[in-house]
């Protein structure tokens, strides 16, 4: 399921160029999930990397916003296969 919830954050990440030419990625909605690299799959590679460490922290000091946001995407994705 994590990895199901990995892949729905990087359906909605934003990817821009920045003036030095890397590529910028970012999940909008959540404070700490962006990344650079010097193209779109190194990018999205940091990004995943963020993505994990991140929530991984969270997890870990019981951050109740990240918490239910896995829960109502593991119901809504239990949903969707019913």
């Amino acid at each position: 399921m994590f990895d199901k919830y990995i892949h729905y954050l990087l359906e909605k990440a934003e990817y821009t160029k920045d003036e030095s030419g890397y590529i910028f990625a970012q999940v909008p909605w959540y404070q700490g999930f962006y990344s650079q690299g010097e193209d779109i799959e190194k990018a999205r590679e940091n990004l995943i990397d963020a993505i994990e460490g991140i929530i991984f922290l969270k997890l870990q000091n019981k951050d109740r916003k990240i918490i239910e946001e896995m829960k109502s995407f593991i119901y809504q994705d239990e949903l969707e296969y019913a």
